[in-house]
C-alpha cells in the first residue's frame, strides 16, 4: 500500500529534536518539501497525488488547490489562515486546522517586549551608548496607563494577564467573547468607541478578515488618544499603513510597535514605515521561539496523522466540513 505523501513547508528540526517530523513517519508518512512557496504554479505541481499539507504562509487558493487530487488535510502551522482559501477547502471536502493557543505566550511576550520597547525608548537608548553618548530620555510608566486589547481569544488574554502584571489597567473590545469572560480575567469589556478614547496604548490581537482589513485607518488613528501607541502583532493588513505613517508624522501617535507589515518579506515592507525613527519594527517573528515553533508543528503533525487515520482533528477551522466525511471522534 502506498505510503500517504505530507507536503511540508514549516520547519520541524529544532536543537537536535524533531517530535513533529518522528510523528509523521511512525505514523507512516512520505514527506515531501514544499519548494518555491510564492509560486502558485510551483505549489499547484507540487500538490499533485499529495495526502496533507503542513502549511506555513503559502498560498492555498482555487488556483494551487485545483490539481490537489488526493488531499484530505491543511493543517497550518499557526493560527492565522488568511492566505488559505476556507471555502474551496470546504467545497473540496479539505479540512482545515491550525494551532490556536500553541504561540499565545510568545505573541504575548513579544507584545510587551515592543510596548517597552516604544514607552522606555530601548531601542534609542542601544544605539545612544553604542554612538558614545549617554542622553537618558524620559519614558513611561506602564503602572499609570491603560491598555486597550483588540481581540479577546488566546493571545489576548495572554497579554491581559502580563498587562495586569504591570500593574495596568485593561480594556478589551471583542464581541465573540462573553463580558463575564473578560471581567474574570481581571479587565473591562468595552466597545471599541471606548477602548479607543480610555486607552494609552492599543495592541491588535484579531484575524485579517475582509471585515478587520483596514480596520486601522485614518477615522480610527484619529479616535485614539492624542501621544498614544498602536501595536500590532496580528496581520499587516489590518492597519492602513499610509494614514499610520501620517499619524506617526505629525505627532497624533507617539509610536508604533509593529512585527507585522502589510506586504512581507523584507522586500515588500513600506521603508516610509519602518524607517521612522518612532516605529519599532519586527520581522513576523511573534511566534519564533524554539518550545513555541515545535508545539506548533507537532500539533499540526498530530492533526494530520488524526485526519489520516479518519479520525476529526481538535482544531477544525471549517467544521461544516465534517458533516460530510463522517470522521470518528477523537
Amino acid at each position: 500500500m502506498e505510503k500517504p505523501r505530507v507536503l511540508v513547508n514549516a520547519q520541524l528540526d529544532f536543537k537536535g529534536r524533531a517530535p513533529a517530523r518522528q510523528l509523521l513517519e511512525q505514523a507512516d508518512c512520505e514527506l515531501v518539501s514544499l519548494h518555491r512557496a510564492r509560486d502558485e504554479a510551483e505549489i499547484s505541481r507540487q500538490l499533485i497525488d499529495i495526502d496533507a499539507v503542513l502549511a506555513g504562509m503559502e498560498p492555498l487558493n482555487q488556483t494551487t488547490l485545483s490539481q490537489a487530487n488526493r488531499l484530505k488535510i491543511i493543517a497550518r502551522n499557526g493560527v492565522g489562515y488568511d492566505s488559505i482559501d476556507v471555502a474551496c477547502c470546504t467545497a473540496r471536502g479539505i479540512v482545515l486546522t491550525n494551532t490556536p493557543g500553541a504561540l499565545s505566550d510568545a505573541v504575548a511576550e513579544e507584545t510587551f517586549g515592543l510596548i517597552l520597547a516604544l514607552t522606555r525608548h530601548i531601542v534609542a537608548g542601544d544605539r545612544t551608548v553604542k554612538a558614545g553618548g549617554y542622553h537618558v530620555p524620559f519614558g513611561e510608566d506602564l503602572a499609570v496607563m491603560t491598555l486597550g486589547v483588540i481581540g479577546g481569544g488566546h493571545i489576548g488574554a495572554e497579554v491581559v494577564r502580563r498587562a495586569l502584571a504591570f500593574k495596568m489597567r485593561v480594556l478589551v473590545h471583542d464581541p465573540y467573547v462573553e463580558p463575564a469572560r473578560i471581567a474574570a480575567l481581571g479587565a473591562v469589556a468595552v466597545s471599541l468607541d471606548d477602548l479607543l478614547a480610555g486607552a494609552d496604548i492599543v495592541t491588535l490581537h484579531l484575524p485579517l478578515t475582509p471585515q478587520s482589513r483596514n480596520l486601522v485607518d485614518a477615522a480610527f488613528l484619529a479616535r485614539m488618544k492624542q501621544g498614544s501607541y498602536l501595536i500590532n502583532t496580528a496581520r499587516g493588513g489590518i492597519v492602513d499603513e499610509p494614514a499610520l505613517i501620517t499619524a506617526l508624522r505629525s505627532g497624533r501617535l507617539a509610536g508604533a510597535g509593529l512585527d507585522v507589515q502589510v506586504s512581507e518579506p523584507a522586500e515588500g515592507v513600506s521603508r516610509e514605515l519602518v524607517e521612522l525613527e518612532n516605529v519599532v519594527a519586527m520581522p513576523h517573528s511573534g511566534s519564533q521561539t524554539y518550545a513555541t515553533r515545535e508545539r506548533m508543528s507537532v500539533w499540526a503533525a498530530q492533526s494530520i496523522v488524526e485526519r489520516l487515520q479518519g479520525k476529526e482533528p481538535e482544531h477544525v477551522v471549517n467544521r461544516e466540513v465534517l458533516t460530510r466525511l463522517q470522521l470518528k471522534k477523537r
